[in-house]
């Protein structure tokens, strides 16, 4: 019997805000280790003293590219206090295999279960990591005797889903218990688009791979009993690839009563949804839509690829949003290569205009991800995997939002508009991201039923005075 720790890289004073849902990936882990290798038993912690204080026999570290220098310095604290492997997996190592600190001794590349499995079974059979049997298993990076790196073949990707087990929810549920349980679960795997700032398609791979429905209502049926949550998120990358698909689900959710007494949540693209898959959604008590919008100009939005997506149709589905009473949440991006002053405006009107239909939004500057189209731009600036200032970041980086833009932000688009200039953009953004926040939260007491009932006309005026509260805002110009 072996034991696994495993370990999301966060900083501790802001551990909480950056990990409010369970790791699911480390659900899937142990599910489905435990189904194919007996003898391993697993433990999550979400406080590093913690797990080295439970004396792991092996340790297994995630983090993305903003915690890459923090999850190397944790890795070193578990080796000099149990001098046991350290694995490392997530988006970061696997969009980008050719750096590997020391202090990790391998890693998992991409889409982890059947590959962590075949070290777990080794490591039982062998008690060491050697690099004559790490050669044989796919899909990882691992240095030699001497020193090298050595990255194994590509690990094919697990085409069907169903064989993977439900993941271990009981292994993260008392860790991440909260008074009003929030579950996820993935349906699907993978996205079809090819958008230049996201490194799905490098982690996932290009192929978009599906669960079965049977499978899917299996699971929710399984949370609905055991866990009583009062919302379900839907963890695919893209819930509404196909349309009869999802128009199937939703419909079997319904007719086995599934989606009463609890409210869901999906990522979506607005160039995928119409008024019958929105009346369907509406109806299983879809309450809240996450849609990149990321751009209220057309221009930006062809920057990105995002490809069959542009601002006429992003104000259709969010027309339909408002039929069926349905919020979007969304994140803007500013700092776009080739991106205007008039771009910048374009997008703030389009959020001032539709700031009703928001649950909330975030204005976030365009952030370099490994394996992106961003990152070969970000090469053309001098950045590399071997000068990763303002790349690879530490969370605490994130605590001075001003320190962050003026020294560590890589921006790209210096030559349209000045880095301070962008800056006071972002500021405003901040400032747009409260109101909306303000004007749901007026919308909530001016829709609820006690208040209508006395206040008709004072609903629609409180309303209408937070929304109008953004045009003092709106530069001009």
């Amino acid at each position: 019997m072996i034991k696994v720790g495993l370990y999301i890289a966060i900083a501790p004073d802001q551990e909480k805000s950056w990990s409010n849902l369970p790791p699911l990936g480390f659900g899937y882990l142990s599910a489905y280790t435990k189904a194919n290798v007996p003898g391993v038993e697993f433990l999550v912690e979400r406080n590093l003293d913690n797990l080295i204080a439970a004396r792991p026999d092996l340790v297994g570290i995630s983090f993305v590219t903003h915690t890459a220098r923090l999850a190397v310095r944790q890795a070193r604290r578990v080796k000099d206090a149990l001098g046991c492997p350290v694995l490392c997996g997530g988006p970061h190592v696997s969009t980008l295999p050719i750096v590997l600190d020391p202090a990790f001794d391998l890693a998992v590349l991409g889409e982890g279960e059947e590959t962590f499995a075949e070290l777990m079974r080794l490591w039982l059979n062998e008690k060491k990591f050697v690099a004559s049997s790490l050669r044989k298993v796919p899909g990882i990076l691992f240095r030699d005797e001497d020193g090298r790196l050595e990255r194994t073949s590509p690990r094919p990707m697990i085409e069907n889903l169903d064989m993977i087990p439900y993941p271990d929810r009981d292994l993260l549920f008392e860790q991440w218990r909260e008074p009003k349980v929030r579950v996820q679960l993935l349906t699907s795997r993978g996205c079809p688009y090819h958008c230049n700032f996201c490194s799905t398609i490098v982690h996932w791979g290009r192929t978009w791979r599906t669960a079965s429905e049977t499978y899917v209502l299996g699971e929710l049926a399984l949370i609905r009993r055991k866990y009583d949550p009062v919302s379900i998120h839907f963890y695919d990358d893209l819930f509404t690839i196909n349309r009869d698909r999802t128009l199937s689900l939703l419909k079997a959710m319904r007719d086995r009563n599934l989606h009463q007494g609890v409210e869901f949540d999906a990522f979506v693209r607005s160039n995928l949804l119409d008024d019958e898959l929105m009346e369907s959604l509406a109806r299983t008590n879809f309450k809240i839509l996450h849609v990149g919008f990321e751009s209220g100009s057309d221009n930006v939005l062809k920057a990105f690829n995002k490809q069959g997506v542009n601002v006429r149709k992003h104000r259709l589905v969010i027309d339909l949003a408002r039929k069926h009473g349905i919020l979007f949440t969304s994140c803007f991006i500013l700092g776009a290569p080739g991106e205007t002053r008039q771009d910048i405006l374009e997008t703030f009107e389009f959020v001032r205009q539709n700031a009703d239909s928001f649950y909330c939004v975030h204005f976030t500057p365009l952030m370099i991800m490994p394996g992106t189209q961003v990152w070969e731009w970000a090469r053309e600036l001098g950045y590399s995997e071997h000068n990763m200032e303002g790349i690879a970041l530490d969370t605490e980086d994130f605590a001075d939002d001003n320190s962050f833009l003026e020294r560590r932000w890589p921006y790209l688009n210096a030559k349209n508009i000045p880095r301070e200039e962008m800056i006071n953009y972002l500021h405003l953004g901040r400032m747009m991201e409260d109101l909306v926040d303000r004007l749901h939260q007026a919308n909530q007491r001016a829709l609820s039923p006690s208040f209508v009932a006395e206040n008709v006309p004072l609903a629609q005026i409180v309303r209408e005075k937070t929304r109008n509260r953004f045009k003092k805002f709106m530069p001009t110009g």
